[in-house]
Parts: C-alpha cells; structure tokens; sequence
C-alpha cells in the first residue's frame, strides 16, 4: 500500500467527528431549531386572518336593498372564431365548427383538429357559411352553452338583411326581465293559493349556494363562542 493511501486509512472518519453544538446554534437559524411550531404559528395566522376577511364581508352580502331587481348569475367566458356548419335545422340555434391544432406530446408535433360546438342563435340570425365570433359561459341547455357575440363574415345574405345579433347587455336585460316575469307569476299563484310569502320558505330571499352557505355557517360558529364569552 502507498504511504498516502496508508495515511487517509488511518484518518478517522468525518461522521465520528463532534463538531461542537454552539457553531451550530449560532450559525442555524430558529426556524430550523424548531421548524414545526413555527408552521403551526403560520397556519394559525392564516386562519385567524381568513376568518376576519369573512366576518369583514359577510354583513356587505347580507345586507341588500329590497328594491334591487334579481340577482343574475355571471359566468366567465371566452372567445371562439368559427364558420357555420349547419344553419336551419335547429330553431336558434346552428352548429359551427372551429379550426385549431392540438399538440402529441409522443409525437412531439402539432396537428390540425376541428371540433364542433352547439351555439345558441337568439334571433335566427346566422346562416350557412358566416364567420363568427362566439363565446361560451351561457347555459342555454344541457348541451347548448355558448352565444353568437357578432358575425365577422357573412355569407350569402348581407347583415343588413338580417335580424341583427343580440349584445351581451341585451341577453341581461332580457335575462332579468324574464327573471321578473317568473316572480310575478309565482306571487300571483300563491296569492290564488292564498298563502301568505313569509310562510313560504326561501321566499323573498338571495340564492345562497353551498359554498357560500358553508362559510357563512362557519363563520357564525367562530362568532357564538366569543359572544357567550363575553355576555358571561
């Protein structure tokens, strides 16, 4: 055996070697000494400042005039670019086809693909041919969830000579006014009924959903503690 190689044999190791404890006190930072009663620090933090946000934004939504017209739910949306397929066959309503590429990922290449929507016409607007523009988030039906927003090439038929494309302000407004419409037909057959609106449950009141409902329950069981606490 070479000397060198004799020497390095006969060096003890570096796992057996003690280092001493106050290098390492000094040198490591306390979030490593005692890292998980700082997480349980944060995560406190984070809940106490999640349930003031909430106790902060819940008397905002509940308390709402009564002479607001109804509430509408808003779905976020985007925008498509496609030619129409199929115009007629269906009563508002057209088929349209949108030209894009979808990427193999085995492959590693980008291929064309056409896939084909269901777009809601309201006014029979649309005809075989045209260029539009549509976007989705409105629910017409089960299988109906995208609108005409407005035509980019016609075809055939001028715009002129057509019923004009319904805006987005215009859908609202109709929206709302069918929403009015409901109620009223809804206050007429329970004042045939005669039953009176305050016994009728849910009546007069803001849709709720199950999110909403379930931090708002939440909240309210944080809050009762504390005001038993201090009526005591």
């Amino acid at each position: 055996m070479l000397p060198r190689h004799l020497l390095r044999a006969m060096q003890p190791l570096r796992s057996s070697v003690i280092r001493p404890t106050s290098t390492l006190s000094t040198q490591t930072p306390a979030a490593l000494q005692c890292g998980r009663p700082t997480f349980i620090s944060h995560r406190l933090i984070a809940s106490t400042a999640a349930e003031s946000s909430q106790q902060t934004e819940s008397p905002d939504s509940s308390v709402r005039p009564s002479a607001d017209p109804p509430s509408l739910r808003t779905y976020p949306y985007t925008l498509k670019q496609g030619r129409v397929v199929s115009a007629g066959r269906m009563d508002r309503c057209v088929h349209v086809d949108v030209r894009h590429t979808v990427w193999d990922d085995f492959l590693r290449k980008s291929y064309p693909k056409v896939t084909k929507f269901r777009v809601s016409d309201p006014r029979n607007s649309l005809r075989h041919g045209d260029v539009i523009e549509f976007s989705s988030g409105y629910p017409k039906n089960r299988n109906v969830r995208h609108v005409v927003e407005r035509i980019i090439t016609p075809f055939g038929v001028s715009i002129e000579n057509r019923p004009p494309v319904m805006s987005r302000e215009e859908r609202d407004a109709l929206r709302a006014e069918k929403r009015v419409a409901k109620l009223a037909r809804r206050e007429q057959r329970r004042a045939e009924a005669g039953i009176p609106s305050s016994e009728t449950p849910g009546h007069g009141k803001e849709h709720i959903g199950r999110i909403r409902r379930l931090v708002l329950e939440r909240t309210a069981g944080a809050s009762a503690p504390t005001a038993g606490e201090g009526s005591a």
